[in-house]
Formats: C-alpha cells, sequence, structure tokens
C-alpha cells in the first residue's frame, strides 16, 4: 500500500505470523518505523477482521533496522532515565492488595484494564489513560450520587489541571471520533499521561485498600 506523506508498505503473514516491511524516507528512527508498522497492520487486520466478523488484534514486537539490528518491543515500557519503569515495589504487595480490591471493585478492576491497556497502546495511550481516571472518578460518584470530579480530589488529592493538561487535552478529541484532529503525542508525554494515571490508581488504592501495618514486637 502507498502511504500518506510518502513510501510504501509491504505486509504478508504467515500462520498469524505478521511483517510488515517500510520504505519510508520520512521515518527519523526505529520508534517511528513501528508506529507507522502498527497503523498498517491494524489497517490490514481490522479490513479482514471486519470481513470475517472475528475480533483480531495486532501485537508488533520487534522492528528491524535496515542494517538488520533489531529491537525488540516489550510490555514494560522506560521513562525519561534509563532504568526508570512503571513498577511499584514492593511489588509482591501490591498485587496481593490490587488483587483484593480489583475482586471486589468494579472501578478499579476496570480502571487496572484500560491502563495496562494505555501501556502497549501508542496510539490510544492517552484514550486509555483518562478513561482510567475517569473510572475511579466514578466510583466516587457512585458513592455521593453526585456526579462530579470534587469528591475524587479532596480524598486522593488528585489535581485537574494537572488531569486536563497531562491526559485529557489529548483523550478528548480521539473520545469523540474525531481523529483528523488529534494531538500527536511523542515517547515522554505518553510516559507523563501513564505516570500520573499510575499514581491515581495507587492513591485509590492506599484508600480503599491500605497497606497493612505491623506492630512492632
Amino acid at each position: 500500500m502507498r502511504l500518506e506523506g510518502g513510501g510504501s508498505a509491504i505486509a504478508y503473514c504467515d500462520a498469524s505470523q505478521l511483517t510488515v516491511v517500510l520504505d519510508v524516507p520520512s521515518i527519523d528512527g526505529w520508534i517511528s518505523a513501528k508506529i507507522v508498522a502498527d497503523d498498517v497492520a491494524n489497517i490490514l487486520v481490522g479490513s479482514l477482521g471486519f470481513s470475517l466478523g472475528s475480533g483480531y488484534s495486532v501485537e508488533l514486537i520487534q522492528v528491524s533496522e535496515e542494517d538488520g539490528t533489531p529491537h525488540v518491543f516489550g510490555v514494560r515500557p522506560e521513562g525519561e532515565t534509563p532504568g526508570q519503569t512503571l513498577r511499584i515495589d514492593p511489588y509482591i504487595t501490591i498485587f496481593n492488595r490490587a488483587f483484593r480490591l480489583s475482586g471486589r471493585d468494579v472501578f478499579f478492576r476496570l480502571a487496572l484494564r484500560d491502563y495496562l491497556r494505555a501501556i502497549t497502546d501508542v496510539i490510544d495511550c492517552a484514550t486509555y489513560c483518562y478513561r482510567a481516571i475517569e473510572g475511579i472518578k466514578s466510583a466516587f460518584v457512585s458513592k455521593s450520587g453526585v456526579d462530579r470530579w470534587d469528591d475524587m480530589h479532596a480524598t486522593l488529592g488528585t489535581d485537574r489541571d494537572m488531569i486536563t493538561n497531562t491526559v485529557k487535552n489529548y483523550a478528548d478529541v480521539v473520545r469523540h471520533g474525531n481523529w483528523v484532529n488529534a494531538k500527536p503525542t511523542n515517547k515522554v508525554e505518553r510516559w507523563k499521561m501513564l505516570s500520573l494515571t499510575r499514581d491515581i490508581l495507587m492513591k485509590y488504592l492506599d484508600y480503599e485498600e491500605p497497606a497493612p501495618t505491623h506492630n512492632p514486637p
């Protein structure tokens, strides 16, 4: 297929393994190549899934440069400094608390699902982050019966301007289907979205499922 802005892509699939070969002079690096290839793959697989009535999806896991240098994309993004991740320690304790809260709190459970999707979805990162944050806001609405953000902000110490500037301004047009005017994001902006979403989820976890306290002997 010919690509808007110049260049071409060739895609082929063998035993459910999809390969996309790009010839796009304007690409400025392997991360940009992954984003373009992801779009191409989703166009093809989306069209096939639509025609067959099947819920196919795509996960691109590796990009190879022209000289053959491979770059593997995992499920754990790195931040603005080497080795920085979204991990929360002690992770076993966090896992157990999140497991218990997810079992009884549908808002937290589905907010986690959206957060995890945001981690690996470059295009819809802002949308999933904002929906996860909205899910936590809705948890407070369900208790008060009043559709407002104030209760969440007052309880968790969250900040409306921070949410708006970091996530909502990027998510709004896409959430309303206006893809033409979608604001592009870079790695740093997406990292800030993910970090903010994680912090809000963690504040809610601390509020609803506090860390156990141990009295000294």
